[in-house]
Order: C-alpha cells, then structure tokens, then sequence
C-alpha cells in the first residue's frame, strides 16, 4: 500500500505555498524539511514569503515538533522575511502548529493568519511579494 502524500510544495515567484495533509510521520517530516529545502534554493538569496495551509494537517508525534522547529530556523536563516498561515478551526491543533513552529523570530520577520487562500494570497501581495495566479 502506498504512503499518501503528506503535503504539496509549490513555489510561485518569491512565494513557497505549502499545503499540509493529515497526521505526519518522523518519515514525511524529514521528507517536508528535505523538499522544502531544494525548492526555495533558488529565491534564498533575496526575501521570500510562505502561505502554508493547515486545515487538512492532524494531531502528530511530538517528536516531528523539533524537525519543524529546525527548519523554520533555517527558513529564517535563508531570508524567510513572512508567513501568512490558514489554520484549522481546531484549538488543539492551532496549538499543534504553534509548537511546530515555535522559535524564536528574526527581526522584521512578518506573521499573519487568513481565513482562507485568496485572503493570504492578498496578504502576501500587499507586502509586496510577486505572486501569479
């Protein structure tokens, strides 16, 4: 049985738009970090912005929490200047994220949230990020 995918990555300009899917393993994890890591190369040496979309993502180890945390590290380390995120209507897993991502922010860097893609596409827009449709 094949393992379905645990998130898409789609890089559009200046914009990594990431859509997180179901409960991830130790396993998607270091496959997300990987991933991630060779898409935003070419666009690391100027500021670049992500719109990740939680709605769809589930409870998950905690274990996957200090990759995560690694890797917005090195997001913020690699000119990650914004974050405009979609979060499920879900305290606990509203909470999931925020310990996913909990470290601490460059200076400048900017953290929003939308209700929903076209919102967080206007978001990014708006602080001047390209972005096609």
């Amino acid at each position: 049985m094949k393992h379905k995918a645990a998130f898409s990555l789609n890089l559009n300009q200046q914009v990594l738009l990431v859509t997180a899917l179901g409960v991830w393993t130790i396993a998607d994890a270091k496959d997300y970090v990987r991933q991630l890591r060779a898409l935003v190369q070419p666009i690391v040496a100027q500021s670049w912005a992500i719109i990740m979309d939680t709605t769809c993502w589930k409870m998950c180890p905690a274990d996957v929490f200090a990759l995560l945390q690694d890797n917005t590290r090195w997001c913020f380390e690699h000119n990650l200047l914004m974050a405009v995120t979609i979060l499920p209507d879900d305290q606990l897993l509203q909470w999931q994220f925020s310990k996913a991502t909990a470290i601490a922010k460059p200076e400048g860097f900017i953290s929003k949230t939308a209700a929903d893609l076209v919102t967080a596409r206007q978001m990014i827009r708006a602080a001047g990020y390209s972005l096609s449709d």
